[in-house]
């Protein structure tokens, strides 16, 4: 009995310590925790309305950044409507939702109702039960009036609230001039004497070198600026580090605002991305030896592994618009004529100092791929030969090019639009 009467003793000090402790960490703040929580939340809600232009929205859905970076406009009105905008409807009238300021581990900012806009990539799919994986939550992470930092709460992506100071139509249409500006280019820069190529695929680039131990392939989106690009985070190239650059249409270069880096732009001589173009490898005049055996040894294996017959003609270019796949895409027939297509993604761009040249390269497996991966050594004999010397019918409006590999004249085709 003593013993309990012990326990309950030195559980009610216990306690009473317990409640000291908290009156003394109350006593550190003038306002409760819910007031701070409250207050937050406020300040937050007075300076998404205070921009009367809006905010640019740099927005990166899918937690990998997968799909790049996008442009939105949103507009914080009174009685909690949002004004969105984007760029992929540069032209069109902002949708109008509701959104919503909600404690959750911090400020969150919510578009708790549905906007066709900004839930673009949220919305899910018979196709896409999970969406493009994008937010519509975030939570605001700091303010300093000009730029407020946002983090998703799905992907955990960091992105911006940028104050705009001019309309989103006048914005979307600086954005888009640097984005046509670079069709069918390519970039290169030299850092401490190390060479390093860069890869535009989609809103995505792609850093390939070697660092002195081993070869580097780094993948980063961007999203398009009024003045050039930004990298969702900085890429760090041996002693070189930058994350915003700035086009210089004359001397056709991306310069870093650091003055770290500066990249070179290299613009294809045709751009295949415009059209579907095709190689018959059946024509003896459209092909090397080199590159009808690499079609024949494709054609054997597919025939070994499905027993359907590899069709003729190879299409590279922007093969199937639907889809936007731009790479090579293979037909495979079966016995009773049904048809398979099947996909390879590639890169089609220039050659820092060779005006003439196209360069390929190898991207990933893309519609079907899993299926006729065994087509991948045909794919390799184009890349692996890469880059091509062009010689175009017609300059201004080319119907055929014949592509010669710089490295090995031995291998050449013919593609026909």
């Amino acid at each position: 009995m003593k013993k309990n009467i012990y326990i309950v003793l030195f559980g009610l000090l216990l306690s009473i310590g317990a409640v000291s402790c908290d009156n003394e960490t109350d006593m550190l703040f003038e306002e409760t925790a819910a007031e701070r929580k409250t207050a937050a939340i406020q300040e937050f809600d007075e300076a998404l309305k205070s921009s009367e232009q809006g905010w640019l929205f740099q927005y990166f859905p899918e937690e990998t950044q997968k799909y790049g970076g996008f442009n939105y406009v949103v507009k914080f009105n009174q009685h909690d409507s949002v004004s969105v905008w984007t760029e992929l409807v540069p032209d069109a009238e902002p949708e109008i939702s509701l959104y919503d300021l909600i404690s959750y581990g911090g400020p969150v900012l919510t578009f708790n109702t549905y906007n066709p806009f900004m839930h673009a990539f949220a919305t899910p799919s018979a196709a896409e039960y999970n969406a493009k994986g994008g937010d519509s939550e975030f939570l605001l992470m700091s303010n300093d009036e000009a730029v407020i930092s946002v983090k998703g709460t799905k992907t955990g992506n960091d992105m911006r609230l940028i104050k705009m100071t001019e309309t989103p139509e006048a914005y979307f249409a600086k954005a888009k001039e640097v984005l046509d500006f670079l069709g069918g280019a390519s970039f290169g820069t030299v850092v401490d004497g190390t060479e390093v190529t860069i890869i535009l695929a989609g809103r995505q680039l792609t850093f390939v070198y070697n660092d002195g131990k081993e070869d580097v392939n780094e993948t980063i989106a961007f999203v398009y600026t009024d003045k050039g690009i930004r990298l969702y985070k900085p890429v760090e190239i041996l002693n070189a580090s930058a994350q915003d650059f700035t086009l210089n249409k004359e001397s056709k270069q991306f310069i870093a605002d650091n003055g770290e880096l500066t990249v070179d732009i290299a613009f294809a001589p045709i751009d295949l991305t415009l059209a579907r173009w095709s190689l018959d490898t059946s024509v003896e005049t459209d092909r090397s030896d080199a590159i009808k055996i690499a079609w024949d040894n494709a054609h054997a294996a597919n025939n070994s592994t499905w027993g359907e017959n590899l069709y003729g003609e190879v299409f590279m270019g922007l093969c199937y618009a639907a889809y936007n796949d731009i790479g090579m895409s293979f037909y495979s027939f079966t016995a009773a004529g049904k048809a398979y297509r099947s996909h390879y993604n590639l890169s089609f761009g220039g050659v820092v100092g060779h005006e003439d040249y196209l360069n390929v390269i190898k991207i990933d497996g893309g519609f079907n791929w899993k299926w006729y991966g065994h087509f991948e050594t045909f794919v390799n004999v184009v890349a692996n030969n890469a880059p091509y010397i062009t010689e175009m019918d017609d300059a201004e409006n080319p119907t055929q090019v014949k592509l010669t590999s710089a490295a090995n004249p031995e291998v050449w085709f013919i593609l026909r639009q």
